[in-house]
């Protein structure tokens, strides 16, 4: 099975982000008032919409919205395989909440789709079917799952796009059976999911497969540090997501001295100044300099010669406070730590990074 990433299955995932709850837009929401059962029109708010009645394999006309703290949604146990099936166009949202099949049933867009349905998986939201059909689009954010539990091609002429931190399991498609069928239906942030490049792809049991996306390597070094006394040279590296609102940046500092604390620091500014205060290595920011040294951010190297940090984009610290960081910018970062030379004790630098954000 092939990815179609045509224009118009572009488009529909574009706009998927547009079905969020708002006032105003036709939609059923899912309150769960009289219990788990999908099928039950009580289960429902319908007064947006036109829909009356929902029944297996009867496609819904109207967006449809699971939003918690709402109890669990349950697909019931249905003669046959059966769906929640959505209409043609339609999209549905899965917002901080649990929608699960009780046994062998899923969710789909109607049969003959010619543009299919959207399906968004966000804020801490499970879905779990049995299987997904009929050019079903999922979209999981980074703090939601996807739990298939079928096997036999349970994401059957179907789609996923992951984000970092989002999760994608098979319960009974081994690795091998998900990368024969399902691989080429898998983007990461939009682009086709390469193993080993962009995810991995671990068992889970003896027949069961998960799938995670692999933080990409960010930024440019620049501005070459000095030997420390471990021998070689400290180096920055960065990993994560370059998209202001992804707020998903890590940072490293590798080949330090063993034992030696150390912490980062930032500016929007390069620069280079050699030996600052006597330093046996290279500042290379200059203007507005932060230093991470709150509460943990001053770490120790350990026997790996190696510290990181989660870095809130949000929370850039500065001479004169936090600033966030803005689409547009361009951060640099660089490691400051212990060192000695010549058996007396000094300071030491990493190269810098830089990072244009999005």
């Amino acid at each position: 099975m092939g990815m179609k990433l045509s224009l118009r299955h572009l488009s529909v995932l574009a706009l998927a982000s547009s079905l969020l709850p708002s006032a105003g837009i036709a939609q059923i929401t899912w309150t769960g008032a009289v219990g788990p059962g999908i099928f039950v029109e009580g289960n429902w708010d319908l007064t947006a919409s036109t829909v009356t009645m929902l029944d297996p394999g009867v496609p819904i006309l109207d967006n449809v919205r699971f939003i918690g703290p709402a109890p669990d949604a349950r697909i019931p146990d249905l003669a046959g395989q059966g769906s929640f099936q959505v209409g043609d166009g339609f999209g549905v949202v899965i917002d901080g909440m649990r929608v699960f099949a009780a046994a062998d049933d899923g969710l789909g867009s109607e049969p003959g789709a010619s543009v299919g349905i959207t399906v968004e998986v966000v804020n801490g939201a499970s879905f779990e079917p049995y299987f997904v059909v009929n050019d079903t689009w999922i979209d999981i954010d980074s703090s939601s799952q996807v739990i298939l539990g079928g096997p036999g091609d349970p994401l059957n002429q179907s789609y996923v796009n992951m984000t970092l931190g989002a999760r994608l399991e098979f319960r009974l498609e081994d690795p091998t059976e998900f990368r024969n069928e399902h691989l080429t239906s898998l983007t990461v942030d939009g682009q086709p999911a390469v193993e080993g490049t962009n995810i991995r792809v671990d068992a889970v049991g003896n027949q069961g497969s998960l799938v995670t996306v692999l933080a990409a390597p960010l930024g440019t070094n620049y501005c070459a540090a000095n030997v420390n006394s471990s021998g070689v040279a400290a180096r920055m590296a960065a990993s994560g997501s370059a998209a202001v609102g992804a707020n998903q940046l890590s940072l490293e500092c590798l080949s330090m001295p063993q034992l030696v604390f150390g912490f980062f620091i930032v500016s929007e500014t390069a620069g280079f100044a050699a030996n600052p205060g006597g330093s046996a290595g290279n500042l290379c920011l200059s203007g507005a300099v932060g230093r991470y040294i709150g509460a943990g951010q001053i770490q120790n190297s350990g026997p790996g010669g190696t510290i990181g940090l989660s870095v809130d984009l949000t929370a850039i610290p500065q001479p004169n406070g936090f600033v966030s960081v803005n689409a547009g910018e361009t951060w640099r970062f660089q490691c400051w730590f212990r060192d000695s030379s010549g058996g007396a004790p000094t300071s030491n630098f990493s190269d810098g990074i830089e990072i244009p954000f999005s």
